[in-house]
């Protein structure tokens, strides 16, 4: 899946993506929570990225399957490629994993849904985030997965900005991890 052989040297590869590509310094940047931030991590530039989302996709989806998980979703449009490189890894195991992603609110056309891919009641699911702060907007998919009929078993995001995210969950009592955190990226 990815020619990486350690957790810690698939770690290790993905900051380096992050350094080269998704950093940025010195800047006054307004966060999806609102707040401000001189560090920004355009994370995009790296979950869309030929060796980056390969990357995530291989550390993540093992770790999923052994863990039981269903389906991996989360909000458009930040999680997309990070659920779509989860996907994409799955589906070279015994264990393939479906999709999805949802929308802040219902569509007013179409099919009018708010949760658009391969959810399926009854699910177990990883809601997946590229970069969380305060992790505000992927608890309107928490909601929204569980009005479908579906369980929440864990929370991942590949960035933690370390700004709530991980106490929002531990206090709604829903497992939550990063593959990375922004502490880890300042210190290379």
């Amino acid at each position: 899946m990815n020619d990486l052989k350690t957790p810690d040297a698939a770690k290790a590869r993905l900051l380096e993506l992050i350094r080269e590509h998704a950093l940025l310094k010195d800047g006054d940047f307004v966060l999806a929570s609102g707040a401000h931030a001189s560090t920004y991590v355009d994370l995009r530039r790296v979950t869309m990225h030929p060796e980056g989302a390969r990357l995530i996709g291989g550390m993540l989806a093992p770790r999923l399957a052994s863990a039981g998980i269903t389906a991996v979703g989360g909000m458009a449009t930040a999680a997309i490629p990070v659920v779509s490189a989860v996907v994409m890894a799955s589906a070279e195991t015994d264990h393939p994993i479906r999709g999805f992603y949802v929308r802040d609110k219902a569509k007013t056309r179409g099919t009018q849904r708010q949760i658009e891919g391969q959810l399926e009641p009854g699910d177990t699911v990883a809601l997946l985030e590229d970069t969380m702060t305060t992790g505000g907007s992927t608890m309107t998919a928490v909601e929204a997965v569980r009005e479908a009929g579906s369980s929440v078993a864990q929370v991942i995001t590949v960035v933690d900005r370390q700004q709530g995210g991980a106490a929002l969950y531990r206090d709604a009592g829903i497992p939550f991890d990063a593959l990375v955190t922004l502490d880890d990226i300042n210190a290379g």
